[in-house]
């Protein structure tokens, strides 16, 4: 007696199911990539989140590489303005590399302002490394291949260097090249914070030699003495006085939901050849 076609269509199913699962990107940046060397972060897709902060989590950092002995890691930073460090009240999202015995910074990205309501989130792209404001490109390293090949491995290095080489391992891009450090982003004097008063904000010359005989306002602030408090660099106002935010900068390439459907779709199929055979339920 040959076998039911039905039987021969679930087999098929149930092989192709399998494969599918076991072959998702998503299962396979989950468990990393064999061969990378330690201290290496591999590019698999476009835009390759490497980690990303929710807005309130102010004052937090989250590593995302470690160089190989361990000496020193890499962070993605979210602080806030400090109180009376003038500025829009904005949060600085930046990268840091850091010493992990002393604690010192050895090198960092710009002092980058996003919103108080948006994910910061950290990308590698064809840009190299990316920071988003929600889904808005806020900085990035610049990195640019010689021969513009696929930009692939971020390493950091045990004499605490960042670089990003391209997929023939050329060098595209280095911290080095870009030094900076100890920034202190969103304290009083710190690059990306403006002072207290604007340098619109007074007359040349104080009070003097006002045009036309005009008396002067005193403290330089306008008529009202007043500057209107601003909230925020990106507040757009949407239905409801909601603001509009955008908290998932990009897909990271992976098939959304595809595990779900797959393992649903095996035990649906493995129930289906039971019945088949006879074992009832």
């Amino acid at each position: 007696m040959g076998v039911p076609t039905s039987t021969l269509i679930l087999s098929l199913f149930l092989v192709a199911s399998y494969f599918l699962y076991y072959s998702c990107p998503c299962e396979a940046a989950a468990t990393g990539t064999a061969g990378v060397p330690v201290g290496t972060i591999e590019r698999t897709t476009k835009q390759q989140i490497l980690v990303s902060i929710p807005p309130g989590a102010t004052g937090g950092s989250v590593p995302f590489l470690t160089s190989p002995s361990g000496k020193y890691v890499a962070y993605l930073l979210r602080r806030p303005t400090a109180e009376g460090a003038g500025g829009f009240g904005s949060d600085f999202c930046y990268v840091e590399v850091e010493d992990a015995s002393s604690g010192s910074s050895m090198w960092e990205s710009e002092c980058t302002p996003v919103s108080t309501v948006n994910s910061c989130a950290l990308l590698f792209t064809w840009n190299g490394l990316e920071v988003f404001d929600g889904s808005t490109s806020v900085w990035d390293t610049g990195a640019q291949s010689a021969n513009n090949n696929f930009l692939e491995t971020l390493e950091l290095v045990d004499e605490g260097d960042m670089r990003i080489r391209d997929k023939d391992g050329e060098l595209a891009w280095k911290a080095s090249d870009d030094p900076r450090a100890n920034q202190n982003c969103g304290l009083p004097g710190s690059p990306g914070v403006a002072p207290a008063l604007p340098p619109f904000a007074e007359p040349i010359g104080k009070d003097n030699n006002l045009p036309f005989g005009q008396a002067g306002q005193g403290g330089g602030q306008g008529a009202g003495g007043q500057l209107p408090e601003v909230h925020g660099v990106s507040q757009t106002v949407g239905f409801g006085s909601q603001p509009l935010v955008d908290n998932s900068p990009y897909d990271s390439g992976c098939l959304a939901g595809i595990e779900h459907w797959v393992g649903s779709g095996l035990g649906l199929g493995v129930i289906m050849v039971l019945v088949q055979f006879g074992f009832g339920f």
